[in-house]
C-alpha cells in the first residue's frame, strides 16, 4: 500500500484488492499530511476488514488439522518429530484462540524451551511452527506469522561422532548374525540412511555400472531429491552374496523378515556394550564413518555432500576440520 501523487495534485492510495488486482483510492486531498492520515485511517479499516472475514479457530483443533495434513507429505519420522513439538505446544499455550498467538507470547515460548530443553529442540520446534503458521496464513485463518521475525538459533558446532578403523573392527567382530553384518558394513560403505536401507529393494541396483539409486518410490529421501550412489567393491559383494539367497523384494532382511527400526536399535546398542566402544556411538554414527573417512582420504566436501544428499554442502562443513593434511601443507609453506 503506497501513497502517489496524481499530476492534479491530488494523491491516491494505490493498494491490492483480496483477489489480487491494484486498484487506488482518492484521499481527496493535495495535503501531503492529510493523505498520510487517510492512508493510516484505510490501512486499519482494511486491516479490519480483513480480520473479520478470517475463520476462527483454536490453537489445539488446528494442531489436530496440521497433523492429519503433515501424514500426507511427511515421512514417519518428520511426523513423530512435529507430534513431540506440537504436543509440547498444546501443552504450553492451553485453550487459546490460533489468532491471539503474537510474536511477544512466541518468543516467550522459545525462550523457556531454550531453559527447560535445549536451543536444538527449540530450533526443531521454530522449524515445525514456521510450516504450521505459514499454513494457517494460507487457509485464512491468521493474517501473519508470529515467527516471522524470529531468527532460526544458531547452533554450536559439534564433531560428528564416527567410528575409528579400530572401533569398526571391534564391533563387526562381535555381529555374528550375518543379516545385521551384512548391514552394517554396507551402511558404512554408502553413507544410506537407516530408512533408506531398510527400505531398499533389489529393483534400485545397478550390477552392471555399480550403482543404487535413490528415487523416492519406496521411500522419500530426506532432501526428497533423485540420489545415484556408486557402490564400492565391498557393498557390491555385499550384495551379491545377499542376491545369491534372496527371498524378499527388499535387499536387507533378518530371517527373510522386514526389519524394523526398534530392532535395529536394540541389537546395535547390544552390539556396542559388547566391543566395549564409545557407548554414544549409534546406528547413524555409520552414516558419519562413512563421510569422515572419505574426508581423510582426500576426497573433496563437495563430493561428500553429493554422496550424502545434503541439501547444501555448508551441511557438510561439520567433516571439513578432519582436512588436516590440507592445513598441514599450507602451513609447511611457511618453512620455504
Amino acid at each position: 500500500m503506497i501513497l502517489s501523487k496524481r499530476s492534479n495534485g491530488f494523491y491516491n492510495v494505490i493498494y491490492n484488492q483480496a483477489n489480487g488486482k491494484r486498484t487506488r483510492i482518492s484521499t481527496k486531498t493535495k495535503i501531503k499530511a492529510e493523505a498520510l492520515k487517510f492512508l493510516s485511517q484505510f490501512e486499519k479499516e482494511i486491516e479490519t476488514r480483513k480480520l473479520q472475514k478470517l475463520t476462527c479457530i483454536s490453537l489445539s483443533d488446528y494442531i489436530n488439522c496440521f497433523q492429519s495434513y503433515s501424514k500426507t507429505i511427511h515421512t514417519p519420522k518428520t511426523q513423530k518429530g512435529y507430534q513431540l513439538t506440537l504436543s509440547y505446544v498444546k501443552t504450553y499455550f492451553g485453550e487459546i484462540s490460533l489468532n491471539d498467538i503474537t510474536q511477544l507470547k512466541i518468543s516467550d515460548y522459545f525462550e523457556q524451551r531454550i531453559k527447560t530443553s535445549s536451543i536444538y529442540q527449540a530450533r526443531k520446534d521454530l522449524i515445525c511452527l514456521n510450516s504450521l503458521l505459514n499454513k494457517a496464513i494460507a487457509e485464512g485463518y491468521i493474517l501473519q506469522n508470529p515467527c516471522r521475525n524470529i531468527k532460526r538459533f544458531r547452533l554450536p558446532q559439534k564433531q560428528p561422532l564416527f567410528f575409528s578403523e579400530l572401533e569398526f573392527d571391534l564391533l563387526i567382530s562381535k555381529v555374528k548374525e550375518p543379516d545385521f553384518k551384512d548391514l552394517i558394513i554396507f551402511a558404512s560403505q554408502t553413507g544410506l540412511r537407516q530408512m533408506e536401507l531398510l527400505t531398499l529393494e533389489w529393483n534400485q541396483i545397478n550390477f552392471k555400472d555399480r550403482y543404487l539409486i535413490l528415487d523416492n518410490r519406496n521411500h522419500l529421501t530426506k532432501s526428497k531429491k533423485i540420489r545415484t550412489i556408486p557402490l564400492s567393491l565391498k557393498a557390491l559383494q555385499i550384495l551379491t552374496d545377499r542376491q545369491l539367497k534372496n527371498k524378499s523384494e527388499l535387499v536387507f532382511t533378518y530371517h527373510n523378515k522386514q526389519i524394523t527400526q526398534t530392532t535395529i536399535s536394540h541389537r546395535f546398542k547390544d552390539f556396542i556394550n559388547e566391543a566395549k566402544i564409545n557407548p554414544e556411538l549409534n546406528f547413524h554414527s555409520l552414516r558419519h564413518t562413512f563421510a569422515s573417512w572419505l574426508v581423510q582420504r582426500g576426497v573433496s566436501i563437495y563430493e561428500v555432500s553429493k554422496l550424502l544428499g545434503h541439501s547444501s554442502v555448508n551441511v557438510t562443513q561439520i567433516y571439513s576440520h578432519l582436512r588436516t593434511e590440507d592445513l598441514r601443507v599450507s602451513i609447511n609453506l611457511l618453512n620455504n
